[in-house]
């Protein structure tokens, strides 16, 4: 199987899309304790950036423990309706001028990326494309996870619970995407496990789980 070619196919297929719909769900446990779960049923029109939202959410972290249920319709900004969705997905941002070494590095990233991932066929012509960090060389493993606990320090402090899940040791982390005979993504889901520190030196394991799954009108019923 050509892996450059299925994802070229998934990625134009993704693109053209008008509307996106689905359900994601989360859940996060430290020490086999459940501290967050969340589920939000959406529905996005990418054209007009129109969207749908049902959230279903608890926390329970450092003795807070809340719960929150919100149904909401509003648009997007106009500059961040036509499929920004996918945009983040293959553009690095950045606000200075990089280096060469830089440029290679990224792209050395992102071919390792590339050579770890898995492509299985499945019943119904299902393909599922997987990568887990254990796959990758050391350095890349190293650079992996820089950039998940870059990502946790970028949020303030109404987010210390993410900031605390990305700074994860010991990451180990599996992407899984399902993909139909369309080339369309019908499955997201995400598994992540470490351990980590507190200020007392105290080891805690986490664990989180998350699985996006999208819903496709039929050509026929769009019509």
């Amino acid at each position: 199987m050509n892996k450059i070619r299925v994802l070229y196919d998934v990625m134009n297929t993704m693109k053209a899309k008008e509307e996106v719909k689905g359900v994601l769900q989360v859940q996060v446990e430290k020490d086999q304790a459940t501290i967050l779960s969340l589920q939000n049923e959406f529905e996005k029109n990418l054209l007009t950036g129109k969207m749908k939202t049902k959230v279903t959410a608890s926390l329970d972290y450092e003795g807070r423990i809340q719960g929150h249920h919100a149904e909401d319709a509003a648009p997007c900004p106009p500059e961040r309706t036509h499929h920004d969705w996918l945009h983040h997905m293959h553009h690095f941002p950045s606000h200075r001028r990089r280096g060469l070494k830089e440029i290679f590095s990224k792209w050395a990233f992102a071919l390792s990326l590339l050579n770890a991932l898995q492509f299985e066929e499945r019943a119904g012509k299902i393909t599922v494309i997987s990568l887990s960090a254990n796959d990758l060389p050391e350095d890349m493993k190293k650079l992996f996870s820089e950039r998940i606990n870059h990502a946790g320090r970028r949020h303030d402090r109404g987010h210390e619970l993410i900031k605390e899940i990305s700074s994860i040791d010991n990451l180990d982390i599996k992407i899984s995407i399902f993909i139909n005979p369309n080339y369309e993504v019908e499955k997201v889901v995400v598994t992540a496990a470490g351990n980590q520190m507190d200020a007392q030196t105290s080891q805690h394991d986490l664990k989180a789980d998350a699985q996006l799954v999208l819903v496709w009108e039929e050509e026929s019923d769009a019509s």
